[in-house]
């Protein structure tokens, strides 16, 4: 907050004065219906251009107005309308012992006492009644989400678990990228090394989709080896991350040797926001090995994974009559782990499934449980829930309130 110290409100002082005075004569009455009638009404309740005064000196000594003052106090005053009538629709009130500890709550926040932030507030031409009001409106409002909201809100374990990961905890540089996957068989090292050419020559995005429809291996083929999704670059692993963040839009990377496969990748869009130490993220995961490597029966079986397998739990099926160690789980800092595994589980969302390399004579399956951020010291669960909470409750307050004022009956004069 902020408290404006200007001659202004002197000045303001000696014009209410005068308006008083000018009230007070018969020959000028204009004056006093102007100041005092309506600038808007909201259902039954009238804003007068005196109360939209008084929010505009409130808001600029809070220093909390948009640049139109005038439009900003008149969308929080009519906000404070509806929420007032709702209240009263509802049977909430609020007593004067309850304004008086939201008044000194609020006046806490600017280190003073409500007297003294009300005379600081006298001083910038602001009534003890315009921050009673105001701070009645907020009470009556807070006591309707506690009345209303919180039996229609639920944060569960897999929520919490989702607001660790990653993308929900800080901004990331990400990427749009393409890629080719290309056998390491050595009977067709000839045609790889040839097809290797063609990919390093490639000039454009539509050269290199081209070369991806046609010779790679991956799920992504028919898409001309485009991942569609943004992938963040801190789910890359190192030795990949840091020339793609470096990568021109069009620029090729590669080969990579990974389990089964050479991949190149191309870059097609890049995002910057914050980074993120790779260092620091986590990942834990299930890697399932089906003999038979890319065979039909095996691409089937990992189309239906995609269509049934809803969390890591699930992948437990499909091991069955699999040797022992063939469905294991993982779980280690990005930079720790096998890069083949690393850049597969870079493109994956959480309970998502990729399987684009072999082990000999085994496909890879793998499938994302979670990504999280290593904190120092990580927020307990019950503190996540508390915000996811919070969180849940503010917007469907907010929804409400949208609702609120698109059903009320709002004229401007």
């Amino acid at each position: 907050m902020r408290f404006i110290e200007t001659s202004r409100l002197k000045h303001f002082g000696l014009v209410l004065t005068a308006c008083l005075a000018l009230v007070a004569a018969p020959s000028t009455p204009v004056l006093a219906q102007n100041m005092f009638a309506p600038a808007r009404t909201v259902n039954d309740r009238v804003i007068s251009n005196y109360d939209v005064d008084q929010r505009m000196m409130f808001l600029e000594v809070l220093n909390s107005g948009g640049t139109d003052m005038r439009r900003e106090a008149l969308n929080r005053l009519t906000e404070e309308a509806v929420q007032r009538d709702y209240a009263i629709r509802l049977g909430i009130r609020v007593n004067r012992d309850e304004i008086n500890e939201g008044m000194a709550e609020f006046a806490s926040r600017a280190d003073l006492s409500t007297e003294d932030f009300v005379s600081a507030l006298a001083e910038n031409g602001v009534d003890a009644q315009t921050f009673e009001a105001f701070v009645e409106a907020g009470l009556l409002w807070r006591k309707v989400i506690r009345q209303r909201f919180p039996a229609l809100v639920a944060v569960s374990d897999s929520d919490i678990r989702r607001s660790r990961d990653v993308v929900a905890i800080l901004g990331r540089q990400r990427v749009l990228i393409s890629e080719i996957f290309l056998p390491t068989d050595p009977q067709f090292a000839e045609a790889v090394a040839q097809i290797m050419e063609l990919i390093e020559a490639a000039n454009t995005v539509e050269e290199f989709s081209s070369l991806a429809r046609e010779f790679s291996l991956a799920g992504s083929r028919d898409q001309g080896g485009r991942i569609p999704d943004w992938v963040p670059v801190e789910n890359l692993p190192g030795q990949i991350s840091g020339p793609i963040a470096q990568a021109r839009p069009g620029q090729i990377v590669g080969p990579v040797s990974l389990s089964g496969a050479i991949a190149y990748f191309q870059l097609r869009a890049s995002e910057s926001t914050r980074d993120i130490p790779a260092d620091r993220v986590a990942l834990r995961y299930k890697r399932l090995l089906l003999p038979g490597g890319r065979s039909e029966e095996n691409l089937a079986r990992v189309a239906q994974m995609r269509s049934d397998v809803r969390n890591c739990a699930g992948l437990g099926p499909y091991a069955r009559d699999l040797p022992e160690n063939a469905l294991v789980e993982r779980e280690g800092l990005v930079n720790d782990l096998p890069q083949s595994e690393a850049i597969e589980l870079a493109r994956l969302d959480r309970n998502e499934i990729s399987a684009n390399t072999t082990d000999g004579a085994n496909l890879v399956v793998l499938m994302l449980c979670s990504r999280e951020l290593q904190f120092d010291d990580a927020p307990s669960d019950d503190r996540v829930r508390d915000v996811l909470f919070d969180r849940r409750i503010g917007d469907m307050a907010n929804m409400k309130l949208q609702e609120l004022i698109a059903d009320a009956d709002v004229r401007d004069f």
